[in-house]
């Protein structure tokens, strides 16, 4: 199963930034145990929402080139908790590194204008076509922006 923690992206500036937002809804499968009567936003979820927005603002910034994956969170503080019902603002800042083949970023959460948490994380630099297709990802980027879907093919219909 692959999981889409990104529902929109506002904005990316090319090899600096990106804002997204995820919303928790209630029929995510994570809160039946997290925690059940009480339900909050992992902090994993959260750190895996801001890696894949890290993955947008790489491949945009390369021409859907590249993507990276998480390997090292330098750090990672939580202010309060995201609960069912919430919109949840993504902030990423991708900070200078030493290593081409590597990105590191700075990270902010925020509900309702409130920072929720904040982390530094680093990620590896890998090509996006050993991941997914360069066209299916462009689409999903298209759509995470709020694009509309591209009129549907007639073959094969009736």
């Amino acid at each position: 199963m692959r999981y889409l923690l990104v529902d929109r992206i506002d904005s990316i500036e090319p090899g600096a930034k990106a804002l997204g937002w995820k919303n928790a809804a209630m029929s995510e499968d994570v809160f039946e145990w997290h925690f059940p009567g009480r339900p909050i936003v992992p902090g994993t979820i959260l750190l895996e929402a801001f890696a894949q927005l890290a993955g947008w603002l790489e491949a945009v910034s390369s021409g859907f080139e590249r993507w990276v994956l998480l390997d090292r969170v330098e750090s990672a503080k939580v202010f309060g908790f995201a609960v069912p019902g919430d919109r949840i603002e993504l902030r990423i800042e991708q900070v200078p590194h030493a290593d081409p083949n590597r990105r590191a970023y700075r990270a902010e959460s925020l509900v309702g204008g409130e920072r929720r948490s904040l982390a530094e994380f680093e990620a590896v630099v890998v090509p996006l076509d050993t991941l997914d297709s360069k066209e299916r990802t462009k689409a999903a980027y298209e759509a995470l922006l709020g694009a509309p879907p591209p009129p549907a093919s007639r073959k094969g219909r009736a």
